[in-house]
């Protein structure tokens, strides 16, 4: 996971938001003008959507003109990738979501999530390429020069093999990753670059597949993380969710008809709840229908009608907004703050539009506009502006932190903590291996990644081995070191006094 040294490019670095329902870019300009990359004569937002038309897989459409599909070809339509990215198949994660996507997720060679279009299976990390591949086409159209770098964004709560695999992706694009940023990090460089402010704030970052919650400190255009915190589990999809099981329930009470086993009409049924709750932000009740959604067992057809009130909306999604709330509070006991100590609560994120969410923080002293921070385009500015501080001085101009506490599971099953959440990177720590069994053969350690060291569903890291010439010195207790380096590139060594030490390799490895 080692990086090759960073050289500042000629032209100008791209930021990449790569988003689980949404794409955007945007860069500054020789003349230092900030320019949005244009999908759309009214939208700078691509749909992260690819739809495969054919077997001829090189062949495919990406964006609005994919999202259409969605309802026709809906095998082939391949929408909310970002969520499995870089997740292991047989994960519990994956195991519970992918079931509720029409088109089908399977296991590939390397044991992570797969996508099956016509009979080939096709990495995931190569579907998000496609769409990184077509924003940054569309940049380059708009600045008249190609790219060739690029800051990519993830979110906080993102592991490292999902950083990788968001890494591998605009690799596959052709291009070079200059840094990586977290995306509420990227909205505080956004926030700062129009304040210049000295400032605490917390960024409240409610995208399409993760909930980010971040403490941050703002002077002079130079952002400190203090705290992070969220839901790697929850987004705007699980608002969609919601409503569509509603829908289902109501096609249970009222036509005795169940659908939730059938993937197509689920799909239909959350593509309609996702409009539904857009439209709801700006009205107070809406239409609902669908035609043709189920068949009954006498063969005739049902259609799908509900007139769906904001309140009504607002009451079955409740929970999450809670758990929003929830998450909030965590992060700012953390940081040992209280929301009036918060200058600013900054917005970002599509779902943050929603009047409910906005209405629920009322309690911060003052919320950010969207007149001011556009929520789908806040962050792709971030990645932008770190972009252009790289370009000019190599500085991020920002102090970011290590999301999720980084640990070892020793030889005997315990576990012993290395890296705490919340440390600032980049950063170095280690522990002592005390008691190492005198086995011939090399001794796995398992590194992984959970808020939770019982957590069945902690994100594995890989193994590192440590041979036998480190175990059989009496003289020597050698200590395991993790180091994560700016962009998060995690790099293990062993060490001990005198100078002794060796790099060690982290095997990515299957369950």
């Amino acid at each position: 996971m080692r990086r090759r040294p960073y050289h500042s490019p000629v032209q100008p670095i791209l930021g990449i938001d790569f988003g689980t329902t949404n794409t955007s870019a945007a860069w500054f300009d020789a003349q230092g003008k900030l320019k949005v990359a244009p999908v759309t004569d009214k939208s700078a937002v691509l749909p992260s959507v690819v739809w495969f038309p054919s077997a001829d897989l090189t062949k495919c459409l990406v964006g609005q003109a994919a999202k259409t599909q969605l309802i026709d070809d809906q095998k082939h339509t391949v929408f909310g990738a970002k969520r499995f990215l870089g997740r292991r198949f047989n994960s519990e994660y994956v195991s519970k979501h992918r079931e509720r996507f029409a088109f089908d997720l399977v296991e590939g060679e390397d044991g992570y999530t797969s996508v099956l279009i016509y009979g080939q299976t096709i990495p995931l990390v190569d579907v998000a390429g496609v769409v990184v591949r077509d924003i940054v086409m569309r940049a380059a159209r708009a600045a008249g020069h190609p790219f060739t770098h690029c800051v990519m964004t993830v979110p906080a709560h993102a592991s490292v093999r999902q950083r990788e695999a968001v890494r591998k992706a605009a690799e596959s694009a052709g291009l070079t990753v200059a840094a990586m940023v977290n995306e509420p990090t990227a909205a505080a460089l956004f926030y700062a670059n129009l304040r210049s402010p000295k400032q605490t704030v917390l960024i409240f970052d409610l995208g399409g597949g993760t909930f980010d919650a971040t403490v941050m400190r703002v002077e002079n255009r130079v952002v400190k993380v203090l705290a992070t915190g969220g839901d790697a589990f929850l987004g705007g999809g699980n608002f969609d969710e919601l409503l569509a099981e509603s829908f289902a329930q109501q096609l249970e009470d009222k036509q005795g008809v169940s659908v939730r086993s059938n993937r197509t009409v689920m799909q239909r049924l959350g593509l309609a709840a996702e409009f539904a709750k857009i439209q709801l932000s700006r009205v107070e009740s809406l239409d609902v229908r669908i035609p043709v959604v189920a068949q009954k067992a006498s063969g005739g057809f049902i259609d799908f009608q509900h007139k769906l009130t904001r309140e009504e909306m607002e009451n079955i999604v409740t929970p999450l907004v809670e758990r929003c709330v929830g998450a909030c509070d965590d992060v700012l006991q953390r940081a040992g703050l209280k929301p009036s100590d918060i200058d600013e609560l900054v917005l970002v994120g599509g779902q943050t539009r929603m009047p409910m969410i906005r209405k629920r923080l009322a309690h911060f002293p003052r919320l950010s506009s969207e007149k001011d921070l556009n929520p789908e385009l806040g962050v792709a500015v971030g990645a932008a502006i770190l972009g252009r501080n790289l370009r000019r001085t190599r500085s991020s101009g920002l102090n970011d932190v290590v999301a999720m506490p980084m640990s070892v599971m020793l030889v005997g099953g315990r576990t012993v903590e290395i890296i705490p959440g919340n440390t600032p990177v980049p950063c170095t720590k280690s522990i002592l291996l005390e008691g190492l069994p005198p086995w011939s053969a090399p001794v796995p350690l398992l590194l992984f990644e959970s808020l939770d060291q019982t957590s069945v569903d902690r994100e594995i890291i890989g193994t590192v081995h440590i041979s036998e010439e480190w175990r059989t010195r009496k003289d020597v207790v050698p200590s395991l070191e993790l180091s994560v380096g700016q962009d998060f590139a995690l790099t293990a060594r062993l060490v001990a006094p005198g100078g002794m030490q060796t790099q060690l390799q982290i095997v990515d490895q299957r369950r």
